[in-house]
């Protein structure tokens, strides 16, 4: 897996931990078979990089909650135990 882009989007509770989205390029209907399936060890691997690129301290920990973005679940990601302004959203792709 490969980052093809990083964006950050301002939190509504700047007390909040920041959450690390990662999307692949899926249709909405694989979106939705495998939401509940993510290959987050995969995604931890590509961490590093995102920490370097925000300049987050490299030993910060994040772990991976299936309800990350929301109660139901439909929002899995990582929460990052630092105070960042921003939650991050990482495009990725299978190359």
């Amino acid at each position: 897996m490969k980052i093809s882009n990083i964006t950050t989007r301002r939190k509504n509770n700047l007390n909040r931990n920041t959450r690390i989205y990662f999307f692949v390029d899926e249709t909405l209907i694989e979106n939705l078979e495998n939401r509940r399936n993510r290959p987050y060890n995969e995604y931890r691997k590509l961490l590093p990089e995102v920490f370097e690129k925000l300049g987050i301290p490299a030993n910060t920990k994040a772990r991976w909650r299936q309800n990350a973005g929301c109660d139901c679940g439909c929002s899995p990601g990582f929460i990052v135990e630092v105070l960042y302004h921003n939650d991050v959203y990482v495009d990725i792709t299978s190359a």
